[in-house]
């Protein structure tokens, strides 16, 4: 059966601490209307993948990036705030919120769970 989770949350492997999901992303991924989806890199986030979870029917995407200066593939979080920029771009030309996507990073690996509670008000409000 097909994952039709209302909110998509791709996040990095590279951003979680240890390489191993916290207590506090994996309660999230419990929600049924939450699906999440590692990626190898935050900044090989493409624009059509986004558009393409829409496609399937999210109604909001998120992405959890590295911290801003600490990705281990030095620039990849920074070409992520591009691609998702670009995303937005190609919502709003097809009719839907740009808002609607939304791309986080912890300031450091301490404030993990902080940004994951944001995610979490993020998925709960409601869309016009």
């Amino acid at each position: 059966m097909e994952n039709r989770a209302d909110i998509r949350i791709y996040y990095c492997r590279n951003s979680v601490p240890n390489g191993r999901i916290p207590g506090s992303l994996a309660r999230l991924e419990q929600r049924m209307d939450v699906a999440l989806e590692a990626v190898p890199c935050s900044g090989r986030i493409d624009p059509r993948y986004i558009l393409k979870a829409f496609e399937g029917g999210a109604s909001k995407v998120c992405l959890l990036a590295c911290p801003e200066g600490e990705c281990k593939l030095l620039e990849g979080n920074l070409r992520a705030i591009k691609r998702i920029e670009a995303a937005r771009e190609l919502l709003a030309e097809a009719g839907v919120d740009p808002c609607s996507v939304r791309m986080f990073q912890p300031r450091d690996a301490n404030s993990f769970d902080s940004v994951v509670e944001d995610i979490t008000r993020f998925a709960d409000e409601v869309t016009e």
